[in-house]
């Protein structure tokens, strides 16, 4: 979940110049992509219960420990 900040608008603006509409639509892309807006939308698509998100959560914690473990250990050996 991307963080926002209090005075920033949930909108975003591109300007388009010189026609360049495929210029503007990736820049417009890599916005939508950095903000986590797909991300936010998609979670909020359906309702999941508090503990089957901390369920998750935790499942995911434990693969990136496991993903360090394995690249400590690939350092050392």
């Amino acid at each position: 979940m991307a963080k926002r900040n209090k005075g920033s608008s949930d909108l975003l603006y591109i300007k388009v110049k010189d026609n360049q509409i495929e210029q503007a639509l990736k820049i417009f892309k890599q916005r939508v992509k950095e903000n986590g807006l797909l991300l936010e939308i998609k979670e909020k698509s359906f309702y999941t219960k508090p503990s089957e998100r901390r369920r998750t959560m935790k499942s995911i914690a434990k693969l990136r420990s496991k993903k360090d473990l394995d690249n400590i250990y690939k350092k050392f050996h």
